[in-house]
């Protein structure tokens, strides 16, 4: 990889990071009941305010002070979370409101916390209250902020997810019904031939006139249609009801792995380096950050050697490792600040708590991508899957149909216009029996070809999920049938169409077939609007790797196009 790749890389992976801190501040999701719980928890047993001397009692007062004094800062999340959901029409409203409740309960809560102890306890909380504004606004930004990646991510692939089976589930529903009708092909052509047969035969055993041959050929006519209506698809659209808990039935313990390197010891030092500037100075925070990140480490080594372990005893070494990094914590926090009195035990709850809260949301959006990526596996195959068991069972229908409409009926056209001007005798009778006895025959017997997929046996099998117009002039569309280039132009269509699904969820699109002197080209359309990641790299999965393909947005459309050179005569 030459160093401009690399670079490259690396600004992908930067811009992909900074998108996926943005989408949280205006999704318009940012705090949500998962968020409210944690701060409770959060605010009520770690930020804890100091409530007389430093004592477990005075611990324990200092959890009743920030439980009650966590209601009406609850009350101000509430409304803005109503606030950025309801009122903000815009991101820049949304990160305003965002910004004006973290700020307002940040500043609030220490003189609450104060005026709730004077009231319970008589006593004061102390003063410091840059310093504890200052760690509030910390906190809480990591935490929401933290939670609600999370959650909008979390919420977007369930909901792409969804989406994703809920296509599948029509096609296997159609799936299913073309195995039925392929199966009842051989009886509906074997009832249609006797049926023939035995009106042919009453039609030779009477008088053969002009209008008895034309109600025979009216009843070939009818049942040439009956195989044309049989052939006809999708059949009636049916509405699935799909489920995308990936998560359910999953034991805590076992979704509880390694987290990134340095998210757990960098997240506590980072909520608590106001404290330590104030109490300790420059060299304290150096030494809590290089402690903290080094115990980080050696926990993430530790954890991620341990991943062949069942997910139970993987889960309690979790818990048990990052215990004992909050016990490393506290006994650097009493070294380092021998007077910090009962704060010093925070440790020994927040670490495993931090570690747990990013565990377990790591491991959601893990879940919740490895089932968007099962379901657009899924859903690739099962359109692919449907629309050769649709041409398998329609083939047979269809060639039935042209030997009715064709051959048999032609046979009649002949008859009637000799018996319409000469009465049949036997020779034109024993001329007439043999060839339509060949005709019902294999009518009878259902022989077919080998089936090969076309683009519209694909677009006619998406048809089930959305509505897919095809667009093709008649000399590039006898191109596409080619095998050399079919193949890769319906793996092409096929893509699009799962992305369209996927990304922006598309009930309609377009399929474009054209060709230019000794160039062919392909294109498909769905409304959608395109990322700005994929517009400057686009995303594996979208066929834009293969050569001549481009991925652009054009109105409100998103275009896949790709050329191919014009088959070898």
């Amino acid at each position: 990889m030459t160093r401009h790749h690399r670079r490259a890389a690396l600004r992908g992976r930067l811009r992909t990071s900074l998108t996926v801190l943005a989408a949280p501040f205006i999704s318009g999701e940012y705090f949500t009941r998962w968020s409210l719980i944690m701060s409770f928890v959060v605010g009520t047993f770690l930020s804890v305010p100091s409530v007389g001397i430093p004592s477990f009692d005075g611990y324990l007062r200092g959890v009743a002070v920030a439980a009650v004094g966590w209601m009406p800062l609850a009350a101000i999340g509430l409304g803005a979370a109503y606030a950025e959901r309801r009122l903000a029409t815009s991101p820049g409203e949304r990160v305003a409101v965002i910004a004006a409740a973290i700020v307002g309960f940040s500043a609030a809560r220490p003189f609450l916390n104060d005026a709730v102890s004077s009231a319970l306890f008589g006593l004061s909380t102390g003063g410091n209250w840059a310093t504890r504004i200052t760690t509030n606004v910390v906190t809480s930004v990591i935490l929401f902020t933290v939670c609600a990646i999370a959650v909008t991510h979390h919420r977007r692939l369930r909901a792409t997810t969804r989406r994703l089976r809920s296509a599948s589930a029509l096609m296997r529903i159609s799936i299913a019904e073309a195995a039925h009708l392929q199966s009842t092909v051989p009886t509906v052509l074997a009832q249609i031939a006797d049926d023939l047969t035995r009106h042919r035969d009453r039609l030779l055993a009477g008088p053969v006139d002009y209008d008895a041959v034309r109600d025979y050929s009216t009843r070939v006519r009818s049942a040439s249609h009956r195989l044309d209506e049989l052939t006809q698809w999708p059949p009636d659209d049916t509405s699935v009801d799909v489920d995308v808990d990936d998560a359910r039935g999953v034991p805590v313990l076992a979704r509880l792995s390694d987290t990134p390197p340095l998210s757990v010891g960098l997240t506590y030092v980072a909520a608590t380096i106001p404290f330590g500037l104030t109490h300790g100075g420059p060299s304290v925070v150096v030494a809590a950050v290089t402690a903290c990140a080094a115990l980080d480490l050696a926990a993430t080594f530790l954890l991620r050697r341990a991943r062949g372990l069942r997910v139970t005893l993987r889960g309690l070494l979790f818990l048990t490792t990052w215990a004992l990094v909050g016990v490393g914590v506290l006994a650097l926090t009493y070294a380092l600040l021998p007077h910090v009195g009962a704060l010093g035990l925070v440790p020994l709850l927040a670490l495993p708590l931090t570690a747990a809260i990013i565990s377990l949301s790591v491991d959601a959006y893990r879940r919740a991508r490895a089932e968007e990526v099962r379901a657009t596996s899924t859903l690739r195959s099962a359109a692919r899957t449907l629309a050769t068991a649709v041409e398998s069972a329609r083939a047979p229908l269809r060639r039935a149909s042209d030997l009715l409409h064709g051959r048999l009926q032609s046979r009649c056209v002949i008859l009637a216009a000799h018996v319409d001007e000469t009465p049949a005798d036997a020779a034109t009778i024993d001329t007439f029996r043999p060839q339509t006895d060949e005709v019902l025959d294999e009518l009878r017997s259902g022989a077919n070809h080998a089936v090969e997929e076309t683009i519209e046996d694909l677009v006619e099998a998406w048809s089930v999920v959305m509505d897919v117009r095809v667009g093709a002039e008649p000399e590039a569309r006898a191109a596409f049938d080619d095998p050399a280039i079919g193949e890769e132009a319906s793996r092409l269509v096929n893509e699009a169409l799962v992305n369209a699904v996927k990304h922006s969820a598309a009930r309609e699109a377009s399929v474009e077939m054209e060709r230019t002197d000794d160039r062919l080209r392909l294109r498909i359309s769905s409304p959608g609007i395109l990322s700005s990641r994929a517009l400057v790299s686009p995303a594996t999965g979208l066929g834009t790797r293969a050569a001549e393909t481009t991925l652009r947005q054009v109105g409100d459309q998103v275009v896949l196009e790709r050329e191919f050179p014009l088959p070898p005569p």
